[in-house]
């Protein structure tokens, strides 16, 4: 039977230890402390209860920690002395099932890797979803995490514990992040469209109006037709536009979103996270036949990377009066202009004007966006909130230096352009510190 909060909260210090056993390998301490913080409110709060712990505690205590883990298909595993948490995980993820050439790789890669941190290889094998990575998934990990620094590699130990302790505790308590799961898979599923010369890597580039690019806002559409979205539309620039009514006419509406072009070679969640997570939002509502005092207006906008035209934010810019009329002559690698690109994906361009939203309709715009930084990670929470972000200025600068003999010239007489970038480098870095 699944534990619960109120269980937890109201058993005495030993009994609520031993119901969190397990979820650090070999280390009930952390539990016990963290077990100080009762009540929990949440599921987030014990977890977020438990990485705090770890984190106050002394470097040679996390050291600890991540040396009481067991090595991945290693002799723990062959002669059946895992904890049954770790059993399960390899299990899962089909380390107990390698081949001959797979154990041999991996008992390698652990001696190396042993020789080189000092500490075990540490991967929650159970995966974003908790279903299982794949052994190649593993094995290119294992790998490319091989030439991380010592200190980063330690670190991102721990909050692979972290996470593995999280899947644990989701078991205890019989909880599925439900909504989040869906999230993930809506990512995953429109990942599989990219551009040629990038799908036959298998690298995600998602460029404006390519094939892959139009699928995408296909596929976006149809799940916002799915899920209960009221009205749903392609626009002029290519933005997928998804409304869910108030439950009064004549409401403001909240816009949100983000855009669903990538970089070359990019990731799966920049931009697309903000489409998908309000998505889930309206979804919810729509199942419990709930409406809120204003609209949701849900845009994927087309268009934020300016890989294939030298213009950017032509989704978003269309939306506040600021599609610029000469970016149409724009011509791409292949010679084929902003225009001629748009007429063939089936846009009216004539409507483009028409996509201006008036401000005092609206209460605001909200984005949900991966961070792709390291502070959220150090914190050990999910999620915080933007109160700043950088603005970029962009210089072009021109050194000229004097070429001379490199054997006869004293280091004073030298005029190297290349030290008097390095300095300026140093100097920007230093100030911007």
């Amino acid at each position: 039977m699944a534990l619960t909060l109120e269980q937890l909260n109201a058993a005495d210090a030993a009994t609520a230890t031993d119901l969190l056993d397990g979820l650090y390998e070999h280390s009930p301490w952390i539990a016990a402390k963290a077990l100080e913080q009762r009540p929990f409110k949440s599921m987030a709060h014990i977890k977020h209860a438990m990485a705090k712990v770890l984190a106050e505690s002394s470097e040679q205590a996390q050291l600890d920690l991540i040396r009481a883990h067991p090595e991945l298909a290693g002799k723990q595993m062959e002669t059946n002395t895992l904890t049954a948490e770790s059993t399960n995980e390899q299990k899962k993820a089909g380390l107990t099932n390698c081949t001959p050439e797979e154990l041999e790789h991996i008992r390698k890669l652990n001696a190396e890797y042993g020789k080189r941190f000092g500490f075990p290889f540490i991967l929650a094998v159970r995966g974003a979803r908790g279903l299982g990575l794949s052994k190649a998934e593993i094995i290119a990990t294992f790998e490319r995490r091989m030439f991380n620094h010592p200190a980063y590699e330690q670190a991102e130990a721990l909050r692979n514990i972290h996470r593995i302790a999280e899947i644990r505790l989701n078991d205890k308590f019989g909880y599925e992040p439900v909504e989040g799961n869906e999230v993930w898979d809506w990512q995953e599923r429109l990942s599989t469209n990219s551009d040629p010369g990038y799908a036959e890597k298998g690298q995600l580039t998602v460029t404006y109006l390519t094939d892959a690019h139009r699928a995408c806002a296909q596929r976006i559409s149809h799940w916002m037709r799915e899920i209960g979205f009221d009205e749903v539309e392609i626009d002029a620039v290519g933005n997928v536009v998804g409304r869910y009514k108030a439950a009064t006419e004549g409401a403001k509406t909240l816009l949100t979103g983000s855009h669903y072009d990538t970089v070359r070679n990019g990731g799966k969640y920049d931009g697309r996270l903000g489409i998908f997570v309000p998505m889930a939002c309206v979804k919810q509502l729509a199942q419990q036949g709930k409406r809120l005092p204003f609209n949701i207006e849900v845009v994927g906008f087309s268009e934020e990377e300016g890989q294939r035209y030298k213009a950017t934010f032509l989704g978003s810019g269309a939306l506040v009066g600021d599609f610029k009329q000469e970016w149409l002559e724009q011509k791409d690698a292949d010679g084929i202009t902003l225009r001629e690109a748009m007429l063939h994906a089936g846009l009216c361009i004539d409507d483009i004007p028409k996509l201006e939203r008036d401000p005092a309709r609206y209460l605001g715009f909200v984005e949900v966006h991966i961070e792709q930084g390291p502070v959220l990670n150090e914190l050990d929470i999910p999620l915080g909130i933007v109160t700043s972000i950088n603005g970029s200025a962009r210089y072009v600068c021109e050194f000229i230096g004097m070429a001379s003999h490199a054997g006869t010239t004293p280091m004073d007489r030298r005029r190297d352009a290349a030290a008097g970038v390095a300095e300026l480098s140093l100097y920007i870095e230093k100030r911007a510190g």
